[in-house]
Order: structure tokens, then C-alpha cells, then sequence
């Protein structure tokens, strides 16, 4: 993906609060890095995040905090499924926070997300400029074609998200489909979590997903959840996705 020096002049130091929401009044000190958490389809997260201008407190901004880590939640679009402008746009405020902060090239970048904003950040963690330390997927969109029709919601916002890929429509989806990319997900600490009633994207394939990641010998927590719908959550299995951001990033 082409960048421009003067992309910078957009997407600055002085003006991240009108791309994310973070948890800066919870910190102490500066941060050692950072946790990028993408937003769900409309742009809610079972995270905790959404797209209104505040600050980012709760429990699991606490804890991120507490370990030295600013969590933002970005606003890359609500039909963004993590397109090139959904990377683009998060590549320059990662370089944003990174120069409001002091912190290195190097310093750790960990993403997560749920149902979109889990797709959102594998797909990050293969397309970013930067790299990414570790991965919390929460129930992703594993197989963007398989689900392209599981929601009344899905067609239009899938196809607008690709629609100016000079490409056709098919082969375009594969590009932000985490299945169809397994061969591209870098060597870092995957959590994913799978909700095992979940109504659009099933267990069956959630765990031929993971056993493909395994297969390429990446490491992946997987946590399972009987009986939970989309987006739902254990009180164990949350407060273990927490620790594993807190642990890898």
C-alpha cells in the first residue's frame, strides 16, 4: 500500500481523539505500548468499546492501563471489515499515538476486536505496516464468503467495503477473509474465542479455522464457550482474553 509523507498531517500526534477513544486518564505514566481494539459491524464491541467521543474506562482498560498499555478503540468505519482504508488509517495513527507518546518503532502493538473487529484485527495483524505482537480475536468472521449471506446486514456492507478493488467481488472478499489468509498470519500469540451457539459464524468451522493456524505451527489460545450466542462471554473466558493482552503485548 502507497504512503505519503503527508499523510502524517492528517492523522497526528495532536488530534488522535478524533480517530479513537482511549484510556490516556486511567495511566500513570507513559505507556510502553499500545492495544488497538477495532470495532463490530455498526461499530459497537463485546469488547466494551464504541465509536461515541469519551474516554475509554472500565475494568479492562483499567487492567491495560495498570500494566503500562493505552488502549484505544479505533474508528477505522462501521462497514470497514478491515479494507485497505481501514489499514491505511490505523498504520498513521499507530504512528500518531507512537509520536505523542515517545514510543519506539519497536514498542509493542497488540490488536484485538470481536465478530468484525476480531476479523478486523487478524487481517491487521497480516496487512499493517507495523508489526503487531499479539492477537485477541473474539468469535471473528473467520470465512468472509461463507458469510457473506448469514445476515441481512452482511451483503451490502462486505460488498461496499471492497467495491472500488480493482478486482472482481469474489476474489476481492478473499483478501479479508483470516481462512483464506492463513498462509499470511505472522508468528505471534493468537486468543480466539468461540461462542459455540453462535448463530453466524459456527463452531465447525471456527475450529477447522484454528486447526489450520495450528497447523502452520502458530501459537493459539482457544477458548470455547457451550451454549453462548454471537458476541457472548464467559466471565472467565473475558477476564483470560485481558491477561493474554496484557501478557503479550
Amino acid at each position: 500500500m502507497r504512503y505519503d509523507a503527508e499523510d502524517a498531517r492528517y492523522i497526528r500526534a495532536e488530534n488522535i481523539e478524533e480517530f479513537c477513544n482511549t484510556n490516556e486518564v486511567l495511566l500513570t505514566s507513559a505507556p510502553r505500548g499500545i492495544v488497538l481494539e477495532f470495532p463490530g459491524l455498526g461499530g459497537g464491541s463485546c469488547l466494551g468499546g464504541d465509536m461515541e467521543l469519551h474516554p475509554y474506562v472500565g475494568p479492562h482498560a483499567q487492567r491495560l492501563a495498570d500494566a503500562g498499555l493505552l488502549l484505544a478503540y479505533t474508528f477505522p468505519g462501521p462497514w470497514s471489515w478491515m479494507n485497505k482504508g481501514a489499514v491505511r488509517m490505523t498504520d498513521l495513527l499507530v504512528d500518531a499515538i507512537r509520536e505523542k507518546y515517545g514510543l519506539g518503532a519497536d514498542s509493542p502493538l497488540g490488536v484485538s476486536g470481536g465478530s468484525m473487529g476480531g476479523q478486523g484485527a487478524l487481517m491487521y495483524a497480516c496487512r499493517s505496516r507495523h508489526r503487531v505482537t499479539a492477537c485477541a480475536a473474539a468469535c471473528p468472521c473467520f470465512d468472509v464468503p461463507a458469510a457473506v449471506s448469514v445476515k441481512p446486514a452482511f451483503p451490502r456492507t462486505f460488498l461496499r467495503a471492497v467495491a472500488d478493488y480493482d478486482m472482481p467481488f469474489g476474489e476481492a472478499l478473499l483478501t479479508l477473509s483470516p481462512r483464506h489468509c492463513v498462509d499470511e498470519l505472522p508468528s505471534i500469540p493468537y486468543f480466539i474465542t468461540c461462542d459455540c451457539a453462535d448463530e453466524l459464524f459456527p463452531e465447525a468451522g471456527m475450529d477447522e479455522f484454528v486447526a489450520a493456524m495450528r497447523g502452520r505451527g502458530l501459537s493459539v489460545g482457544y477458548r470455547k464457550m457451550p451454549g453462548m450466542g454471537h458476541g457472548g462471554f464467559t466471565p472467565e473466558v473475558r477476564e483470560d482474553l485481558t491477561t493474554f493482552l496484557v501478557e503479550n503485548t
